[in-house]
C-alpha cells in the first residue's frame, strides 16, 4: 500500500500520457502540481486512463503534467489515488443548467 501523500518531481524526460478509451483501468485522484515561477494548480476527483491495472505515484505525477500540458512544472503532491476499473465508479455527474444572464 502506497503511503500518500507524497511529493515527487517529475522526469521532464518521461514518455508523454496519451489517453486510451480502450483501457480497462484508470486512476483517480486528487493532486496539487506547484510551478517553479510561482503559482500552483490542483486537481480533484480527475481520472486518467491507464496501461494495466497500477500505476505509481511517479508515473502519475508524469501523467498529471503532460496529460494537462504543465509548462514550468515543479513538484507534484498526491492526497489520492485509487485504481478503478472502466464503467465501475462515478465519473459523469449531470452538468448544471448554464446561467442566464
Amino acid at each position: 500500500m502506497i503511503q500518500l501523500p507524497v511529493t515527487v518531481t517529475p522526469d521532464p524526460a518521461a514518455a508523454p500520457y496519451r489517453a486510451n478509451q480502450a483501457s480497462t483501468h484508470r486512476v483517480k485522484f486528487d493532486a496539487r502540481v506547484d510551478f517553479t515561477n510561482g503559482g500552483h494548480v490542483e486537481a480533484c476527483d480527475f481520472l486518467l486512463d491507464i496501461a494495466g491495472d497500477s500505476v505509481t505515484p511517479e508515473r502519475l505525477a508524469e501523467m498529471i503534467v503532460s496529460a494537462m500540458n504543465l509548462l514550468r512544472a515543479g513538484p507534484v503532491t498526491i492526497t489520492k489515488m485509487q485504481v478503478v476499473r472502466r464503467g465501475e465508479h462515478q465519473d459523469a455527474v449531470p452538468a448544471l443548467e448554464p446561467r442566464r444572464i
